[in-house]
């Protein structure tokens, strides 16, 4: 474990084990904003600050003038989504660390804390545990774990096996902003893919994932997520994962059933992430993708 500066972010705690880099912004966030090899990072970096958010409901509850920044990288929320997700996080992040992982705590929001608790195993595998905690009144929400990963590169999904010839095989969510025709979206038998274009206009798509698997290749590299779904109702018309892109970004969502918190309860959704090889160019065929994402 080391204390570095990084990029425009200011002071970064750092990992290095198995091969695996990993940064947690300090400063602001906190964020996951490295995870790759030494010289290679599948995280967004939002170092111009081009994605934002302010107006009225920042300016009354966080000061006039406050904006909401994307920063890129990894970061907890909770869902539903509304302005009350977006938290300003840009101060200080409360923290401990050990040798290989710590505890980040971001406590701007007026009713919601948000933790990342980390550990980089010997393999370089990351457990990534995203933790919400209640501190306003009764509430029901999900735990949303939200990765921005680097330009260029496409998201493959494992679609859930049939149990027969009867019943629904998977569902694929659609948002109101969405084309129907978009060709950045491929939908298989056993694949659903994404691809990161410098196409501006937005698309998202949620599903539920049995495997809870998904994957982000750029490259000759692919970051592998698990994050098995938990018995429970889900949001999002039933989504324990979600897919956004546009020309800046692709994110990786997942999320945790719906939680009933008391003052003070909190919920806990794990991710582990790691880094596997893959061919650059692959097709995205349902047979192709089966001898690489099965």
């Amino acid at each position: 474990m080391n204390i570095v500066s990084y990029a425009n972010y200011g002071k970064c705690v750092e990992f290095y084990r198995g091969g695996v880099k990993v940064l947690v912004t300090v400063d602001v966030g906190p964020r996951i904003i490295y995870f790759g090899t030494e010289n290679f990072n599948f995280m967004n970096e939002d170092i111009a600050r081009n994605v934002n958010k302010g107006g009225e409901y920042f300016d009354e509850n966080f000061g006039k003038g406050t904006l909401w920044y994307l920063y890129g990288g990894h970061r907890v929320w909770k869902s539903p989504e509304d302005l009350e997700t977006y938290t300003p996080d840009n101060v200080p992040v409360e923290y401990e660390t050990t040798q290989y992982g710590g505890r980040f705590a971001c406590r701007v929001a007026k009713n919601l804390d948000y933790e990342l608790a980390l550990d980089l195993a010997e393999d370089g595998t990351l457990t990534v545990r995203n933790t919400v905690t209640n501190k306003g009144a009764a509430r029901e929400l999900a735990v949303w774990g939200l990765t921005v990963s680097a330009k260029g590169g496409t998201m493959v999904l494992p679609l859930n096996e049939p149990t027969d010839d009867l019943n629904p095989v998977q569902n694929v969510v659609s948002w109101p902003y969405n084309d129907p025709e978009d060709e950045r979206l491929r939908v298989g038998k056993k694949f659903l893919t994404l691809r990161q274009t410098d196409r501006p206009e937005a698309i998202k798509i949620g599903a539920f994932t049995r495997k809870g698997r998904a994957y982000y290749a750029v490259g000759d590299k692919a970051v592998k997520w698990e994050c098995l779904p938990a018995a429970g109702i889900y949001g999002d018309f039933w989504c324990n994962f979600e897919s956004y892109t546009n020309e800046h970004i692709l994110e990786v969502e997942w999320l945790s059933p719906l939680h009933k918190l008391a003052t003070g309860e909190s919920a806990t959704m794990t991710e582990k992430w790691s880094i596997i090889a893959v061919p650059e160019n692959f097709a995205l065929d349902d047979e192709s993708l089966g001898k690489i994402f099965e």
